[in-house]
């Protein structure tokens, strides 16, 4: 037998897990201050009466910050996006032809300003626009993808970074506008598509699961809810799917 190891005494004083995570949570409190210096140097926010008031305003200032600095159809993309989310759809709607206007070279990789007009006329209610315009986005970037990554281009950012998020982002989209439609045929395949860039996330199985049931193939929504416990063992959604079509939780 070997020796049987000791245990050393813990260091007194705090213990070092919370220091990390003080550490972190620190990091983060000067990152966001820093931010907020950032844009309010640029002229993004005054101190007297234009204060962030929640998450979505600060992250448009975050943004506003981070478009500045880079100067990229990504950058604006994703001011225009936060906009979105905030209610703000006319200055979204300024950002995005401000970056179609822009055309940096990224565009060809991330279609940005196409996927935020998609995304404005998705929240503003126009779902045939905006089924458009997404299918638009997959075509346009898997279109460039492919005569990139086949190309001899050097440095090649297909062959380094594959198909843009927003490629994937725009399947899950297409996946909910298909699904109103009761089209669960284009809604499943929106979702094969999506898990392809998104293999671990379970709401995609949760959803290809409950379009299936309503489809009626209960063997193939069984083994999808499972999958999405797999992922989330507590999955109340998952659950409910499973017992309504009649399966069990795999061991």
């Amino acid at each position: 037998m070997g020796k049987s190891k000791t245990t050393r005494p813990r260091p007194k004083g705090m213990d070092p897990y919370i220091r990390t995570l003080f550490g972190i949570a620190a990091l983060v409190v000067i990152g966001a201050l820093l931010t907020v210096i950032f844009a309010y140097l640029h002229g993004v926010i005054r101190l007297d009466d234009s204060q962030a008031t929640n998450i979505e305003e600060f992250t448009v200032i975050s943004s506003v910050a981070y478009a500045d600095e880079e100067g990229t159809v990504g950058a604006l993309s994703q001011l225009a996006i936060a906009q979105i989310d905030a209610g703000q759809y006319i200055d979204a709607e300024r950002t995005i032809q401000e970056a179609f206007a822009l055309g940096t070279p990224d565009e060809e990789r991330n279609q940005g300003a196409l996927f935020a007009s998609a995304v404005l006329a998705h929240n503003q209610g126009d779902h045939e626009q905006a089924i458009e315009l997404y299918e638009e986005v997959m075509d346009r970037l898997f279109t460039d993808w492919t005569r990139v990554y086949e190309s001899e281009e050097d440095p090649n950012w297909a062959r380094a970074f594959g198909l843009h998020e927003n490629y994937y982002e725009s399947a899950v989209a297409l996946s909910f506008l298909y699904a109103e439609r009761g089209d669960y045929d284009d809604q499943i395949q929106m979702l094969d598509v999506a898990m392809v860039g998104m293999p671990t996330n379970a709401d995609l199985f949760l959803w290809r699961g409950q379009a299936k049931l309503a489809q009626g193939d209960n063997a193939g929504a069984i083994e999808d809810f499972n999958e999405a416990l797999r992922f989330i063992p507590d999955d109340e959604a998952a659950l409910q799917g499973l017992e309504e079509a009649g399966g069990a939780v795999n061991d």
